[in-house]
């Protein structure tokens, strides 16, 4: 009899221990909806506050809801600290979340730091190998595309005798780095003139702005959170000042700049809850690599263009969604 008792405990120990090495998800057993069905415990950390990584948290739970899976989700904003961010990381490690997902990068290195026995998700990230995400538990979308030359060429276009642009960036964002590199690298190749201005708080971001237009013919503003968390200001002194801001996603051209050949962040947060989704049914993190948009769309906001003295008929506009603000 006593044999027969460990014997049962033992395959219920083995029953109750899920396998942990390949990153698969069987979900919390005491939680549950009134249907029946599995709620999964979902941490999602944004690193802060602005339209595009809204946009980007909105599409991942609307994958969900799609889907029907049910999932309570935890929303957590660092509000721009990292500090902040490492602190949401050890308490959703604490609190075993069947999946966590960190949008932008401070957020998605603050999840791969401190957890490595449950998924990671990310998304709104450049570059998720100079970041150092790519764990075997950490998958998801990059928001890095091939358009700066794209850019530039149209930018040329609108304002013959481009000389110098002025990129506004947060040096201390890995992400903005890594862009302004390749900018200045592709700028160089077409004899443009970069300006750098480097900024690290907000309080910074209107003298920056304005010392910026005073020396360039042109703002082309990265993929930064900061930068992009200010976007209303700089694209208003902008137009005041009757120079052109080129953005590198669709929600900045929405809220003042001229135009972007950028990309959904939507539907880039879209995609990230559907491969979230699979990891959920059990497919394995290690077989989902990670992925980086290709969709590239030309927007244009109307009443910016306008407001600079350009023909939005114009055959450059061609195939371009106008957008106003």
């Amino acid at each position: 009899m006593k044999k027969i008792l460990l014997v049962a405990m033992s395959l219920l120990m083995v029953l109750s221990c899920g396998n942990k090495g390949d990153n698969t998800v069987s979900g919390n057993k005491d939680s549950q909806a009134s249907d029946g069905k599995q709620v999964y415990k979902i941490g999602v950390t944004q690193f802060m506050e602005h339209p595009s990584l809204n946009l980007t948290k909105q599409g991942f739970e609307d994958a969900f809801k799609e889907a029907g899976i049910k999932a309570d989700f935890d929303e957590k904003n660092a509000n721009g600290e990292v500090t902040n961010a490492n602190l949401i990381a050890t308490n959703y490690k604490a609190d075993k979340k069947d999946l966590v997902f960190g949008i932008a990068t401070p957020s998605a290195q603050a999840l791969a730091n401190n957890i490595t026995d449950i998924p990671v998700l990310f998304s709104a990230v450049t570059d998720p190998a100079s970041a150092k995400l790519l764990n075997p538990n950490v998958t998801g979308t990059s928001d890095k595309v091939e358009n700066i030359a794209a850019q530039l060429d149209l930018l040329a276009k609108i304002k013959p005798g481009l000389k110098k642009i002025g990129v506004l960036y947060n040096p201390s964002e890995q992400n903005s780095t890594v862009q302004v590199q390749e900018i200045q690298k592709i700028a160089k190749e077409k004899n443009i003139e970069v300006v750098l201005q480097g900024i690290s708080n907000f309080g910074e971001l209107a003298q920056a702005t304005k010392n910026l237009l005073g020396a360039t013919d042109a703002l082309y503003l990265p993929t930064d959170n900061l930068v992009v968390s200010g976007a209303n200001l700089i694209t208003s002194e902008a137009i005041n000042a009757k120079k052109p801001v080129v953005a590198s996603e669709n929600s900045t051209v929405k809220l003042g700049a001229l135009f972007t050949m950028g990309l959904d962040y939507y539907a880039l947060g879209k995609r990230t809850g559907e491969m979230a989704i699979e990891i959920l049914k059990g497919k394995p993190v290690s077989q989902i690599p990670f992925e980086t948009s290709k969709q590239m769309k030309l927007y244009v906001n109307e009443k910016t263009a306008q407001a600079l003295g350009l023909d939005v008929k114009n055959s450059m506009f061609n195939g371009a969604e106008f957008v106003s603000k």
